[in-house]
């Protein structure tokens, strides 16, 4: 029907674009866990909990391993990494250039599966908190579910934002996240395929149906991105989301580039930013369990993002990991300095540290940027008050 996996590939023939979609959505599984350590008792997608061991203890006794080193250096320690697992994609949002053809066609150049495990084993000695799965779609890397796994045995804090055209074909592996970010921006179907430029929303809803019954509630995230276009269909979403126990997390639609490419300005200006703030305040009135945002970045966006009285911490604080499994600074949208080198060797190079030593002073292609990672990193170094005040806002303990 949607041309986007299984039997029904052949469905649809965009122009320019049918070739590309059959090849980024075909049916077969190439999962192998040749590569990949497997120990008694582990199954595919991670190990059986042993008797007294849960993952959720594993998880605690790692956080707080981490803490210990992010205490013992002062907390100069990067927070969190955000691995591309491919920059492919399988959607062609208006408001992001990973739909281009052909344009990130990384099928050659991906790291080995071993080459990604030990760089969690990496990040994992390091200390670094959280590890999110990012793209491009990361599930057109058939790997990707493996490498959640992997993190979430070691006890890591893992997401992925998708866009939920594969997720029942991964059911299993998208099960062990910690949260999963679906992109739902309306429940209209005609507004969905506008925006995200196929017309797939049955297909992610059904599919998202099949996987919560494999989740806990409120560890599945609806991601909207919003704009006036969209504004009224949220109630639509946050009364979905009551009823599913899902997060509704609303973010004003911001420009996404990379270095030296540009898109038509999708941001939203003046009256605008108020507007969309204001019925999003609403809205969590409404739905205090279910809608979550942070209340400070609307006063960073209408300040013009990332700029010397809130510098981007990206470069220290947020490890930027490509497919190919280099690291890239000073982030993940643009490169100043990349290597293959292990992380510690990487973050002691001269190259490292004089980009870091100068995050706050920005470079040309920072200013203006109000993209949501580097803003939730950004927040806990910049303001460690404000970020408490937001993260408990939007987790809506008070």
């Amino acid at each position: 029907m949607f041309g986007l996996e299984g039997p029904e590939k052949n469905a649809t023939h965009e122009p320019g674009r049918g070739i590309l979609l059959e090849t980024l959505t075909d049916g077969a599984d190439f999962h192998s866990s040749a590569t990949r350590p497997v120990f008694a008792g582990q199954s595919f997608f991670g190990p059986a909990e042993a008797p007294g061991i849960s993952f959720q203890s594993m998880k605690y006794s790692y956080i707080g391993r981490a803490a210990l080193k992010q205490l013992f250096s002062g907390f100069r320690l990067p927070y969190m990494v955000m691995f591309e697992t491919t920059l492919m994609c399988n959607m062609f949002c208006e408001y992001c250039i990973f739909g281009e053809e052909g344009k990130f066609n990384d099928l050659q150049s991906r790291a080995t599966r071993d080459r990604i495990f030990r760089r969690i084993d990496e990040f994992c000695e390091m200390g670094i908190f959280a590890l999110s799965f990012s793209g491009g779609e990361p599930l057109l890397n058939p790997s990707t579910c493996d490498y959640i796994a992997y993190a979430a045995d070691k006890g890591m804090w893992t997401s992925m934002p998708t866009n939920g055209l594969l997720i029942r074909k991964y059911a299993d592996g998208v099960a062990r996240l910690d949260m999963l970010e679906v992109s739902i921006d309306s429940l209209d179907e005609k507004r969905f395929a506008k925006r995200r430029g196929i017309d797939g929303l049955p297909k992610i809803l059904d599919n998202l149906e099949f996987v919560l019954r494999k989740r806990k509630p409120f560890t599945t995230q609806i991601n909207a991105a919003v704009n006036l276009e969209n504004l009224n269909d949220l109630s639509d979403l946050a009364e979905f989301c009551r009823q599913r126990n899902l997060v509704l997390h609303p973010e004003a639609v911001h420009n996404v580039m990379r270095q030296g490419e540009l898109l038509p300005d999708s941001e939203l200006h003046g009256a605008e930013i108020d507007q969309v703030e204001r019925t999003l305040r609403e809205l969590r009135h409404a739905y205090p369990r279910n809608v979550r945002f942070y209340t400070h970045y609307y006063d960073f966006y209408r300040n013009g993002g990332f700029g010397p009285k809130f510098p981007c911490r990206h470069p220290s604080k947020l490890i930027s990991m490509k497919p190919e499994g280099s690291i890239h600074l000073p982030c993940a949208f643009a490169t100043l300095y990349q290597s293959q080198l292990p992380l510690h060797e990487i973050l002691a190079s001269d190259e490292a540290r004089a980009i870091i030593a100068q995050e706050a002073t920005l470079w040309d292609f920072c200013k203006g940027c109000k993209i949501g990672c580097p803003y939730e990193v950004s927040a806990f170094t910049n303001s460690p008050m404000l970020a408490a005040e937001t993260g408990l806002n939007f987790l809506r303990v008070k």
